[in-house]
C-alpha cells in the first residue's frame, strides 16, 4: 500500500510526463505546420535547391507583370541552373564576381534608399509639356530619320591617308570599302537608323549642313566608324503624340533632381576625405584649358569635330 507522500511523488510524475508529452506534441504539431507551410511556396526544385512563391511575386514586382506565367517560373528555373552550374565550378569565390555581387548589392541599398526618401513625383502641368515640345523641335515638331551605314575599323588603320580619301568630293562609302579591300584591311558593315531625337544637339546641327552621301568619322577608343549619310527623312511627331514621352521624361527628370538634392544633403552631412591620387582624377565637368581660354570653338572643322564625336552615343 502507498503512501501519502509516494502517491503525492508518483501524481507528480505522472503531470510531468503529461506536460512534456504535451509540450512534445505542440512542438511536432508547429514542425509539421512549418514544413506544410514551407513546402505550400515552393513551386519548383532544381538539384535541391526550391523555387518559391515569393521569388515569382518578386518577379512579377520586378518586372511588372499582372500574372504567374509558365515561362517566368521556366526562366526562374533556368536562372537556378546557371546559379547552381557557377557554384559547382566555385565561381561564387571568384574575387571578380565577388566584386560584382557586392556591387549589386550596394546599388540595391543605395537605390532603396532613394525609393524610401524621395516621394513619387507628380504629373507635369499641360503647360510644361507644351513647353518642352515647342524648345524642342529636333526631337518633335522637326524631327528627321537619318540612315548611316558605316564601317567600323580598327583606329590605328585610320591613316590620313584614309581621311584625306573620305574627304574628297563625290567620293562615297563603296570608293572607302574598295580602298580598304586593296590594303588589306578588315573591316565590318552596318545599317544604322537614327531620329535626331535621339542625338545631340550638337550632331543635329552638324548633320543639317550635310548632304546625303557626305561622310565623317567617329572615334571610339580604338575603334574608328566611317559613316556616311544615306538618306534623311522627315518624321513629325505631333503634340498629341509626344505628350506621353514629354510626360515621362519630365517625371524622370524631376525624380533625378529630387535625387541629387538628396545626395547633396548627405554630402553637406558627411565627412569626405579625398587621397592624393583621387585629386588626380581628371574633371570631366570642368572645361579644359583650351575651353576656358577660348570659349566655344572658333574653328568651323573643330565644331565639327567635337559635334561628331559628342555624337557617338546616337550610333549605339
Amino acid at each position: 500500500m502507498k503512501t501519502g507522500k509516494e502517491a503525492v511523488r508518483q501524481h507528480h510524475s505522472i503531470m510531468a510526463k503529461a506536460v512534456v508529452s504535451a509540450l512534445l506534441m505542440v512542438a511536432l504539431a508547429a514542425c509539421g505546420e512549418k514544413k506544410a507551410s514551407s513546402s505550400s511556396q515552393v513551386v519548383a526544385s532544381v538539384d535541391g535547391q526550391e523555387i518559391t512563391i515569393h521569388q515569382i511575386n518578386n518577379e512579377l514586382a520586378k518586372s511588372g507583370g499582372a500574372e504567374v506565367t509558365k515561362q517566368l517560373l521556366d526562366g526562374l528555373v533556368a536562372r537556378q541552373l546557371l546559379i547552381n552550374a557557377a557554384k559547382k565550378d566555385k565561381l561564387d569565390n571568384d574575387p571578380a564576381v565577388l566584386a560584382d555581387l557586392e556591387r549589386a548589392r550596394n546599388l540595391v541599398l543605395a537605390q532603396s534608399y532613394v525609393a524610401s526618401k524621395v516621394k513619387a513625383p507628380t504629373r507635369p502641368l499641360d503647360q510644361e509639356v507644351e513647353d518642352l515640345y515647342r524648345k524642342n523641335p529636333d526631337w518633335f515638331a522637326q524631327r528627321k530619320q537619318y540612315e548611316f551605314a558605316q564601317l567600323i575599323i580598327a583606329r590605328v588603320n585610320l591613316t590620313p591617308e584614309l581621311n584625306g580619301l573620305m574627304e574628297q568630293t563625290g567620293k562615297r562609302l563603296e570608293d572607302v570599302m574598295a580602298w580598304l579591300d586593296s590594303h588589306r584591311i578588315q573591316y565590318a558593315r552596318q545599317q544604322v537608323v537614327k531620329t535626331s531625337a535621339d542625338l545631340p544637339p550638337q550632331m543635329n546641327a552638324t548633320l543639317k549642313t550635310m548632304d546625303r552621301g557626305a561622310m565623317f568619322v567617329v572615334i571610339e577608343g580604338p575603334t574608328a566608324i566611317l559613316t556616311s549619310v544615306q538618306d534623311v527623312k522627315s518624321a513629325p511627331l505631333s503634340l498629341a503624340l509626344a505628350s506621353p514621352q514629354i510626360v515621362q521624361y519630365l517625371m524622370t527628370q524631376k525624380q533625378n533632381q529630387a535625387s541629387e538634392q538628396l545626395v547633396e544633403r548627405l554630402r553637406k552631412e558627411a565627412k569626405i576625405e579625398y587621397s592624393a591620387q583621387a585629386k588626380s582624377f581628371k574633371d570631366l565637368t570642368a572645361p579644359s584649358a583650351g575651353e576656358a581660354s577660348s570659349g566655344a570653338p572658333n574653328d568651323a572643322e573643330a565644331a565639327k569635330n567635337e559635334a561628331i564625336s559628342r555624337g557617338v552615343a546616337g550610333f549605339k
